[in-house]
């Protein structure tokens, strides 16, 4: 998801991704540098030792959309579980979000990605056309009918 973010922006939902993904990244070099980090064990280390009792809108309002905190208390509530129990939600959120992205990125876009060989998202947005489980391709009335034009 970070990949499409970054590298192909266009497939995904239009709306404040790109801020967050700037904001984040700006909070998380921030963070790095003024703690002198730049071993990613010890950066990991200290991302799980920041307080999430106050939230970041009392302290800082609502000026800042990074996510770094959100991700440092999801951090600490994964820590906690068993390997296998921590896997198993991680696998089902990403599921869940390839999913909706893949829905939400606009068919002339998917179009695009399968000139070039095709997205993992385009993947998985044919995969859930052909099983019918996405609104765009669903049938409601009657039977479809497809026409093939050979030139």
């Amino acid at each position: 998801m970070l990949y499409l973010l970054v590298m192909r922006p266009v497939m995904l939902p239009n709306g404040i991704e790109q801020i967050r993904f700037q904001d984040t990244c700006a909070e998380a070099i921030d963070f790095l540098k003024q703690r002198k980090i730049s071993d990613v064990n010890q950066a990991c280390r200290k991302l799980l030792e920041v307080s999430t009792d106050i939230p970041p809108s009392k302290v800082k309002g609502d000026r800042s959309k990074s996510v770094l905190f959100d991700g440092c208390k999801l951090a600490k509530s994964l820590h906690c579980l068993q390997t296998e129990k921590k896997w198993e939600f991680i696998s089902h959120v990403w599921v869940e979000m390839l999913c909706y992205a893949a829905t939400k990125c606009r068919w002339n876009r998917h179009a695009q990605q399968l000139c070039r060989g095709g997205e993992l998202l385009t993947h998985v947005w044919l995969l859930m056309a052909h099983l019918g489980i996405t609104e765009q391709f669903q049938i409601s009335k009657g039977h479809a009918r497809v026409r093939l034009i050979v030139h």
